[in-house]
This record gives structure tokens, C-alpha cells and sequence, in this order.
């Protein structure tokens, strides 16, 4: 039996303890509430400056002038860098720094991706463009690796085009990058659909690529889609129909530049059948159109070699060198001679 005034105080013990934990439990609630509170009002401030940065990465894309675009991008690749500090558990953070890194590659470009094409012009990309595009792939691998569901197909076609330019992954890794991007019949630009189509057509599968770009590729809008399915088609080895591919742009135009490059293109086709006689008429034509293009005059070069006429192929690379004395191709070729 507890004496009176023990238990008196033990109830006031039992109170105060219930005090206490009254308080403590009080306090717990209060700072969940209030990092609750922050948590949403910064939850809501990203989302907010998300859809922000959205806006004006399309104002980004809607920008027509290079140098413009790019100070505009790189001011947002700034501000990505520190989101991406701040965020760094949300993959969202480094898909958006990837897509800006990828549009700044892309204002160092030469031309866009059909004309790269067209005009042979891939092995001219500079380390400026490739420097953006493997901060592309490393930010977007960074989400992925952060992102259980995956990121969304866009995110997918800018990490292989990445790739592509900064000859980063291998044909084979590229194409796999590109299937996971989801159904081709759903991309609207037609430089993806026709990128798209290059991967198939670079990975022995020639009769799809071929195929989708007919059906979806613009190739019959203008010339720069007539020459790019023409290409395509020399790509692809299918050389008798890229030679009737090119022919029907011969017939419809008669501004120089796109007759030379045809003629270019056909050269090279009968140069690589052996055909040096046809090859040659097609260069000399390419020449006429302009005749301070050393590409022709290279490859005419390279017509008389074949055929055993050495003299007048040292004669018309002697004469490039004159004129270019940096000219690699051109000394290549002499010395092995």
C-alpha cells in the first residue's frame, strides 16, 4: 500500500510525464507540418520553374538566328547547372539540362541533319558542337539512371542524335538507343523521322529505312527532300535507284549548286561500279557548274589514276596543291602515287 503522500507524488510524476509527451508529440506534429508545408511550397516552386523553363526553351527553338539562340540557351544551361545541384534526385533536373545542352550542340552546326547528309558534311562537325552533345549524353544517362518509369520518347531521340554527332556510341548502340524511343509513326519533326530513318538504313536494315522515309519523310515536298531520299539511297547501296533518283532532280532544276552536287553524287556512285569513264563526265559536268571546287577536281584525279593515267592525274592534283598547299587529301594522294 502506497502511502498518501508517495502517492501524491507519483501522480504528479505520471502528470508530468504525460506533459511532457503531450509536448514532445505537439513539437513532432509542428515540424512535420512546417517541413510539410516547405516541402510543397518547394515542390510547387520546381514545377513551377519547370514550366518556365519550358517556355523558354520552345522560345529557344523558335529562334532563327544561331548566335541569338545560342546566348539564349547557354544562360538556361547556366541556371540548369544549379538546378541540377538543387535537384538531385529528380531526374526531370538533368533530362531539361540535356535537351539545352543538345539545342547549344546544335547551333554549332554547320546545317541541320539532312543537309549533313546531303552534302557529305558529317565528318565536318566540330568539337564545339561535340563538346554540348556529350554533356547532352551524360545529364540524360544521369536521369535515366534516376528514373524508374524511363524518360519520354523526345528525350530518347535527342540522347542518340547526341550520340550520333559526337560519335560517341557505335551504329549498333545508337540504333538500340533510338527502338526504345517508342513508334516512328508518332515523331511530328521531320529531321527525327529522317534521322530515324539513317540509323535503319546505317544498320543493314535499308528496305525499312528506305520505306519510312517515303511514306513520312517529305521527300517529295522539295528539292532538300528529293536529295535526301536520293542519298538515302546511295546509302543504302541501292545505287540503280539513286541513279534515277538523281537524274529526276537534274531535270527539274537548273540552279548550279544543286546540279553540281548531283553531279558530285553520281561521280561517286559510278566511281564506286568501276564505271571511271561515266564518273569522269559526271565530274568534269560538276566542274563547269564551278570550276573553283576542288572536290571535282580531286576526284577527276582520282578517275585518270584508276583508268592508269597517272600523268594526268599528278597534273590536275598538282594543280590543287598550287592553290592549297594544305590540301591532306590531295598530298596523300601524290605520295602514294
Amino acid at each position: 500500500m502506497i502511502p498518501g503522500n508517495m502517492y501524491d507524488r507519483y501522480k504528479t510524476r505520471r502528470r508530468k510525464t504525460g506533459i511532457y509527451k503531450a509536448v514532445v508529440v505537439l513539437a513532432c506534429m509542428t515540424v512535420l507540418v512546417f517541413l510539410g508545408m516547405r516541402y510543397e511550397r518547394y515542390i510547387a516552386f520546381w514545377k513551377y520553374n519547370q514550366s518556365k523553363l519550358f517556355k523558354e526553351i520552345a522560345a529557344a527553338k523558335r529562334e532563327t538566328n544561331p548566335s541569338r539562340k545560342r546566348d539564349m540557351l547557354k544562360r538556361f544551361a547556366d541556371t540548369m547547372d544549379q538546378y541540377e545541384i538543387e535537384h538531385q534526385t529528380d531526374p526531370e533536373a538533368f533530362y531539361l539540362s540535356g535537351e539545352v545542352h543538345y539545342l547549344i550542340g546544335e547551333t554549332y552546326l554547320p546545317a541541320d541533319f539532312s543537309n549533313l547528309v546531303i552534302n557529305d558534311g558529317l565528318s565536318s562537325i566540330g568539337r564545339d558542337s561535340k563538346r554540348e552533345f556529350v554533356s547532352a549524353i551524360r545529364d540524360i544517362k544521369k536521369g535515366i539512371a534516376l528514373d524508374n518509369a524511363g524518360p519520354d520518347d523526345e528525350y530518347r531521340v535527342v540522347l542518340a542524335k547526341s550520340c550520333f554527332y559526337a560519335d560517341y556510341s557505335s551504329p549498333a548502340e545508337i540504333y538500340r538507343i533510338i527502338q526504345k524511343s517508342g513508334d516512328p509513326e508518332k515523331l511530328a519533326d521531320v529531321e527525327n523521322i529522317r534521322f530515324y530513318a539513317y540509323i535503319n538504313i546505317i544498320n543493314k536494315r535499308e528496305d525499312y529505312g528506305l520505306e519510312l522515309l517515303s511514306r513520312r519523310g517529305m521527300i517529295s515536298d522539295n528539292f532538300k527532300g528529293l536529295l535526301f531520299y536520293a542519298t538515302a539511297e546511295k546509302i543504302a547501296k541501292k545505287y540503280t535507284r539513286a541513279i534515277q533518283s538523281y537524274k529526276s532532280v537534274l531535270a527539274r532544276t537548273m540552279d548550279d549548286k544543286i546540279q553540281k552536287l548531283v553531279h558530285v553524287n553520281l561521280g561517286k556512285i559510278y566511281f564506286s561500279q568501276s564505271l571511271y569513264r561515266e564518273s569522269l563526265e559526271q565530274f568534269n559536268l560538276a566542274l563547269k557548274n564551278d570550276d573553283r571546287d576542288v572536290v571535282p577536281k580531286i576526284w577527276i584525279g582520282k578517275n585518270y589514276s584508276a583508268m592508269g593515267e597517272k600523268n594526268k592525274a599528278r597534273a590536275i592534283w598538282s594543280e590543287v596543291l598550287t592553290n592549297d598547299g594544305t590540301n591532306v587529301e590531295v598530298k596523300a594522294l601524290l605520295k602514294a602515287m
